[in-house]
């Protein structure tokens, strides 16, 4: 679920864990309805687990035991086991030992996310939990997450306001806007279709044409319909090939790639992304891709 600070994500989230009473609607797990704190006098279900910017843990427990608290139940072989591979993922082998109230709000952060994580649950919700973990980290946290959900046929919800991050780690993400899911389905699909321009600019950069920027000899240049292309679905080409002849403005290196500022036939200012440099500052053909 993605969409700008204020939209009602993490509002969402809680109320299909069962955190917030709803006005009118309803949500349904597992084939059972999902009921708020007037109906629970424990609010939450065991089989979903979150894990919100609040991190919860026990505070008088050590790294350690915060994890193997999630695993009462269950054999002293299988909670070692779990566990060490749990501290080892989160990189939290060398602070098993201290109480949780001695860690800073990373570390805190880190064991909020090893306890949901000890035992997979059916569905695990993730609110926006992952701000304080370096990007390899986190990578190497979804991996797993990804491959133990598949394994469990679990679900994984993803609350998050980054557009890089929905479209790296989800299958489909839902778009909110004003408040209301304004489109959902596909991440390929929302990127490369997005139903109108308040979805395309939430998930990157993109450009609007009508059929006049292009070549006449382009299936673009036939289109009454306007069109919207991301940056990323250009290459360079020469005249006879191209579908679009744009005029040279400028160039940013991003640290990914080269943005080219350019002009079309009409006048309007496209953004196109380039793996290298532009040898020239003269005018260009670009292919669609």
């Amino acid at each position: 679920m993605l969409g700008p600070s204020g939209e009602g994500k993490s509002t969402l989230i809680k109320c299909i864990y069962g955190l917030v009473d709803l006005d009118e609607g309803e949500i349904w797990f597992n084939k059972h309805k999902v009921l708020g704190p007037s109906y629970n006098l424990i609010p939450g279900y065991p089989d979903m687990k979150l894990v919100s910017q609040d991190y919860y843990v026990l505070d008088n427990h050590t790294v350690e035991e915060n994890i193997k608290d999630m695993l009462i139940g269950l054999s002293d072989e299988y909670k070692e086991k779990r566990s060490h591979k749990i501290l080892k993922l989160l990189e939290l082998e060398s602070i098993k030992h201290l109480q949780a109230k001695n860690l800073s709000s990373g570390q805190k952060q880190r064991v909020a996310i090893a306890r949901a994580l000890a035992l997979f649950p059916k569905l695990i919700l993730l609110d926006e939990p992952f701000s304080n973990l370096d990007k390899i980290l986190k990578d190497k946290l979804f991996a797993f997450i990804i491959h133990e959900a598949k394994k469990k046929h679990s679900g994984v919800i993803l609350i998050t306001h980054q557009a890089e991050e929905a479209l790296k780690y989800a299958d489909r993400i839902a778009v909110l806007v004003n408040g209301n899911i304004a489109q959902i389905g596909d991440k390929n699909k929302v990127y490369y279709e997005p139903r109108n321009l308040k979805v395309a600019k939430i998930l990157g950069d993109y450009n609007v044409f009508d059929h006049k920027d292009f070549e006449k000899d382009s299936d673009y240049y036939k289109s009454k319909k306007r069109i919207l292309l991301r940056p990323n679905q250009f290459k360079l080409s020469d005249k006879k090939n191209g579908d679009l002849f744009a005029i040279y403005l400028n160039h940013f290196f991003n640290g990914k790639c080269f943005e080219l500022l350019l002009q079309t036939k009409s006048g309007k200012e496209i953004i196109i992304y380039t793996s290298q440099a532009p040898k020239h500052n003269g005018d260009f053909y670009f292919k669609v891709v």
